[in-house]
């Protein structure tokens, strides 16, 4: 490959790196960049019409929107008690429900505006049936069916994982900064399929509960991976460990991000008796948005080229600063993300 056309291709890398860095500086203000966790409602029957339900709301949804669940109508709150552990609301309420929740509908509210979050409904039954249903941002109604499928459980987590990689923004900043180092499409191939070996192990066991991790060092430590490869962009190096092991790189930091994965997996829960469909389809749904948004910095990169082409451009000149810029755009926001994790400990 020249050098001019291996400068397009870099620069296209760059202007996405740039762009994706002024969207991680919008959203720095959110206490996790990678936190996509749905609403939870967990609820367990104790006996026929008695339930327990814990809802969990996660920190994104601000404390004058706090939702509310709307039983139905014959069903009377006995006992309610709110507690926050990390920003996260716990909330358990106690009621009793007639005619049992099957067939019936339970809707939420938001006191001020819809914050667009994913709704994850859990009913274990005493006779051991769970029944899990994952509903997309727009939809605020759940009717518990009578007889659910595997399909429903299928389809459920594979949106909570789609839904969930896009928006990690962090994750999303740590893709792209592996395409620029990888450079040709030989590497990044085998790049992307080492960093997608290595978070679907992790996120596998820690799902299943094998291997365990506490949340705040993982998640700090994800914010390190970016400033690693901030600086690996900022200032590439030919001897740099990057530019000469980026598949060994790649594979070691993706065994960090599956467990960064595996937290929103684990708050929301896997369904007992579909254990292996919901961890496959959430994993499907990982690799289906991470696909996506490599063909999306596919597409820049293919038009940064073009456009240089056009223009006429200095490529070489223009790649070099780019690059500088997208490595601090990168790092700023990663560098902000580390020390408000630390801060969690």
């Amino acid at each position: 490959m020249s050098p001019t056309r291996h400068a397009e291709m870099r620069i296209g890398r760059a202007i996405l790196i740039c762009a994706l860095a002024l969207c991680a500086v919008v959203y720095t203000g959110r206490a996790w960049a990678h936190d996509a966790r749905p609403l939870s409602v967990n609820i367990n029957e104790q006996s026929r019409g008695l339930y327990v339900a814990y809802i969990l709301i996660p920190p994104t949804v601000t404390a004058d929107n706090q939702p509310t669940i709307h039983w139905p109508s014959d069903c009377k709150v006995l006992k309610q008690d709110v507690g926050t552990s990390i920003g996260v609301v716990k909330e358990t309420t106690a009621l009793r429900c007639t005619g049992g929740l099957e067939g019936r509908h339970i809707k939420i509210s938001y006191q001020v505006f819809n914050p667009a979050l994913a709704t994850l409904f859990r009913l274990k039954e005493t006779s051991g049936k769970v029944i899990t249903r994952v509903l997309s941002p727009d939809k605020l109604d759940w009717k518990v069916p009578q007889q659910p499928g595997w399909r429903d459980v299928a389809s459920g987590y594979l949106k909570l994982g789609v839904e969930h990689i896009w928006s990690g923004i962090d994750h999303l900043l740590f893709v792209a900064g592996l395409l620029i180092l990888a450079g040709t499409f030989r590497r990044v191939l085998l790049t992307i399929t080492g960093f997608t070996i290595a978070h679907s192990i992790t996120l596998s066991l820690s799902a299943l509960g094998l291997v365990q991790l506490p949340e705040p060092p993982v998640e700090a430590a994800i914010a390190l991976s970016i400033l690693f490869l901030a600086r690996e962009i900022a200032w590439p190096h030919p001897e740099g460990l990057a530019a000469r092991y980026p598949i060994m790189v790649s594979s070691s930091f993706g065994l960090l991000h599956g467990f960064g994965f595996a937290a929103a997996l684990r708050d929301v829960g896997l369904p007992t008796h579909e254990l292996a469909v919901g961890l496959l389809c959430f994993n499907l749904g990982v690799e289906v948005g991470q696909i996506t948004f490599i063909i999306c910095v596919l597409a820049v990169i293919f038009g940064g080229r073009y456009l240089i082409t056009t223009l006429r451009l200095p490529a070489i000149q223009l790649s070099h600063r780019l690059s500088l810029i997208g490595g601090y755009g990168l790092g700023i926001p990663a560098a902000f993300w580390f020390l408000q994790r630390m801060a969690a400990f």
